[in-house]
């Protein structure tokens, strides 16, 4: 009976011992994931299919360094339209938010859609991305103040009159959403393959990962991220935050992506009470709606432009 009641003591103690473990190297995936560099994040973007290179090149841009309220640096460019004599300058901005792992270059892809509709362009690399500082990745609770903090330099140096809209890709698209919610200086956003709930999507990455589906496991993994970074999963959740979120938004997901299944995007479409639009493209994974289709990707977000605005009609061009 002892031997038995030992075994299974010991079994026991096996297996909480590999979900701690389990528990930790997932945290540790959360929180400090594997950045890639410039020049890998260029290459990515170039082996997605569409990256008008020498176009992108050719445009001049200002290099900026911010102060995070966290107390490191952000590193970003802005594009500046050149106005045409006896014209003033462009008013309008379009701040690009880049995904996990990638930086500015994840962002830089999207800038033709925008600049060649008169917006000047911002690309800036995320909290603990590129060059900008920062000890972890929190997916939107801490970055979306950083982005605010980009937002306040473009109205401290281009003036109170500018208009602001964003566009955000995977992370990038979770973190505009959050920041819109507590900004109302920004005039649109467009959300391309954002995650909806940071803890719904953590449960189907532990499930994808290790065969385990467990809303404990995540509670314990919330836990630790608690302790070790001073963030809750559970505050990281546009989802909850669609409701003060007036301004309009444009979803945007592949349909056959598995990374983040475009059920998200559709959930937080139905969830949005209105100035809201869709658009599902056929056929794309994971961040590659635009490379899938540039022509398609264009005219609808021009459509969207177009239909929220009160002063002026886009025209197509990428």
């Amino acid at each position: 009976m002892d031997i038995l009641l030992y075994t299974l003591l010991g079994a026991l103690v096996l297996f909480l011992s590999y979900l701690l473990y389990l528990a930790f190297r997932y945290t540790n995936q959360i929180l400090y994931p594997k950045t890639k560099s410039y020049d890998s994040a260029l290459d990515k973007v170039k082996k997605q299919g569409y990256y008008p290179e020498d176009y992108i090149n050719s445009l001049p841009y200002e290099t900026f360094q911010l102060k995070s309220p966290y107390g490191y640096m952000i590193h970003g460019h802005v594009y500046l339209q050149a106005p045409e004599e006896g014209t003033e300058a462009s008013k309008e901005f379009a701040v690009l938010v880049h995904g996990i792992t990638m930086n500015l270059y994840g962002s830089l892809k999207y800038l033709p859609f925008f600049f060649k509709k008169g917006f000047n362009v911002v690309v800036f690399d995320l909290r603990n991305h590129g060059e900008t500082g920062g000890e972890n990745t929190s997916y939107g609770y801490f970055e979306k103040w950083d982005l605010s903090t980009v937002t306040d330099y473009l109205y401290r140096e281009y003036g109170q009159d500018i208009q602001i809209g964003l566009h955000g890709e995977s992370m990038g698209g979770t973190i505009a959403m959050l920041n819109m919610a507590m900004d109302q200086r920004i005039s649109f956003g467009i959300i391309d393959c954002a995650f909806s709930d940071l803890a719904e999507l953590l449960l189907l990455k532990l499930q994808q990962d290790s065969k385990i589906k467990s809303k404990k496991m995540i509670g314990f993994v919330n836990v630790l991220i608690k302790m070790r970074a001073g963030f809750s999963i559970e505050d990281v959740s546009p989802l909850k935050e669609l409701p003060t979120i007036k301004q309009p938004l444009l979803f945007i997901h592949g349909s056959d992506d598995t990374y983040i299944p475009p059920m998200m995007s559709k959930a937080m479409y139905a969830f949005k009470m209105d100035k809201k639009f869709i658009y599902i493209a056929d056929g794309a994974v994971h961040g590659t709606s635009m490379a899938s289709d540039p022509q398609r990707y264009d005219e609808e977000i021009t459509s969207f432009l177009n239909e929220i605005s009160k002063e002026k009609q886009y025209p197509l061009g990428h």
